[in-house]
């Protein structure tokens, strides 16, 4: 035979039924109404759907409309990327195109209708050349700025276009830096 509850048990006991059937009845209403919002049922001014794709194009639509790649990856003028200087004419080289693998560096690149010389080679130039297995760089070319910090494992020859004509060659993953390059420009720096 079963004890029988107290008052304040059977209160208890009563309070946590109805909690439950509460929550059940709850959770089954939303659901509901989710499974209807997704379904179109729901009408517009109702809709938590529509209402947060509203919300969520309020919020970014219109916010990267002006955002130009060219400006982080470089203006692509033939086959590779530079950030030119209009005040100098100066180009700087980025990258190079994808599917490129015998990467030729002008000395010049016209755009716009004006003319800028190629002069250096932007930091990790050579790591954003997956597929690049050469690359011969202009006599024009004066600055390095840790281009060679991280040249690809594919890369299998690296030349500088001389002046007078010929080419210096480097050799694979190693002697490739702003000293380098002015040694072999002929442009070395004279130490006090």
């Amino acid at each position: 035979m079963r004890r029988r509850l107290s008052e304040a048990e059977a209160r208890a006991r009563r309070d946590k039924i109805a909690l439950r059937a509460f929550l059940v009845g709850a959770a089954a209403l939303a659901a509901g109404y989710v499974a209807a919002d997704f379904a179109g049922v729901v009408p517009r001014e109702f809709s938590v759907r529509w209402r947060s794709g509203m919300r969520f194009s309020e919020v970014w639509q219109g916010r990267f409309d002006d955002l130009d790649p060219a400006r982080f990856l470089g203006i692509p003028i033939g086959e590779t990327r530079y950030r030119l200087n209009f005040a100098e004419h100066v180009a700087i080289v980025t990258r190079p195109l994808s599917g490129v693998r015998a990467w030729r560096i002008p000395e010049r690149v016209e755009y716009g209708g004006e003319s800028f010389v190629v002069t250096a080679l932007d930091s990790f130039a050579f790591l954003n050349a997956a597929g690049v297995t050469s690359v011969s760089l202009p006599p024009t070319l004066r600055y390095v700025n840790g281009a060679e910090q991280g040249i690809n494992a594919e890369l299998e020859a690296l030349e500088l276009r001389l002046p007078g004509g010929g080419a210096a060659r480097f050799p694979k993953g190693a002697g490739f830096d702003e000293a380098a390059l002015r040694r072999a420009l002929g442009a070395e720096e004279e130490r006090p």
